[in-house]
């Protein structure tokens, strides 16, 4: 009897925990919906035009999902000369109204990382201004990804020829820019086909340099996410980069209750679980957003002992 009403107070004091990996590992399958019509008898493709422009998705080329996601169908139109207005209008309105509840609960790639995170040891932090120099990182790769695809989409007005021979040079970058940048793109698409190339009955050719860069590259940041939980989401993600510029004026927000939260020299415990590292205490108490960074993962909430985080919604 108390071994049972523990477990209840243990699932109890878990429960948003418990709900997102749910909603993730739900969010997971049907995304990549083939693998249940590769389990299951069942025709799934209704899902294709559902999924195809999530804004997590970070590949277009993800044979499990042959979804892209809305940042890639940005970039796309800006290389091929059209400027997205409704696009970016409609991600925006997505990141206003739901901030970045997509990227903690949604995003495949952020489940892969939460599962790495789930591994048991001791989860470290970095200094905290190596962690605000690096947090810079996804918004150089950005604005890199930027001054190439939009002067591309340019000359596709303005000099065709120009365009075609640009178009050729850039190669695959032209194509997908995002890629290059995606974890996902690594996982779904890169990792699979080399270890298919491997177990083909043909000669493996040798990889050039830059793939190896590229295998040793996300391989150590998937092994880092074992200790540092989220770190690619942090560090790199460009799809973070573009949403944390939004969200920091989202519409849902985290505050603190001022009466109940006592601060950092007395308890502190949201800073410590927050797998983003996010100075929740240095913030307003009328909401905090870590500068557009939280996932909204509501794991500070979840482990507030003094029940101070709260949601909110506008102005409520």
């Amino acid at each position: 009897m108390i071994s049972l009403r523990f477990k209840r107070l243990k699932i109890r004091a878990n429960l948003i925990t418990i709900t997102r990996r749910i909603i993730q590992i739900f969010a997971f399958l049907l995304i990549n919906y083939i693998i249940i019509e590769t389990i299951f008898p069942i025709n799934l493709l209704i899902l294709e035009g559902i999924i195809k422009a999530l804004p997590v998705l970070n590949t277009p080329r993800n044979p499990l999902s042959n979804g892209a996601g809305m940042l890639e169908y940005i970039f796309f139109s800006m290389a091929e000369g059209v400027f997205p207005f409704f696009l970016i209008a409609v991600l925006i309105l997505i990141l206003l109204f739901s901030n970045r509840f997509f990227c903690g609960w949604i995003c495949p790639i952020g489940a892969i990382q939460d599962v790495c995170a789930a591994i048991p040891t001791k989860k470290k932090k970095i200094k905290l201004e190596t962690h605000k120099n690096l947090l810079n990182l996804k918004y150089v790769f950005i604005i890199i990804i930027t001054l190439i695809i939009f002067p591309l989409g340019i000359t596709k007005n303005t000099n065709f020829l120009f365009h075609l021979d640009l178009k050729t040079y850039l190669g695959v970058f032209a194509q997908r820019p995002i890629g290059f940048f995606s974890l996902s793109e690594f996982i779904f698409v890169f990792l699979p086909d080399i270890i298919q190339n491997i177990f083909l009955p043909v000669k493996f050719d040798a990889l050039e340099l830059g793939g190896y860069i590229i295998i040793g590259f996300y391989t150590l940041i998937i092994v880092l996410s074992v200790w540092y939980p989220r770190i690619y989401c942090r560090y790199i993600c460009p799809f973070a980069a573009v949403s944390s510029v939004v969200t920091d004026y989202s519409f849902l927000k985290l505050s603190r209750n001022p009466v109940k939260c006592v601060g950092r020299s007395e308890c502190g415990i949201c800073e410590d679980v927050c797998p983003k590292q996010i100075r929740i205490l240095d913030e307003p108490f009328e909401f905090f957003t870590g500068k557009g960074e939280c996932n909204f993962c509501l794991k500070c909430k979840e482990k507030c002992p003094h029940d101070a985080i709260l949601i909110k919604f506008g102005n409520i």
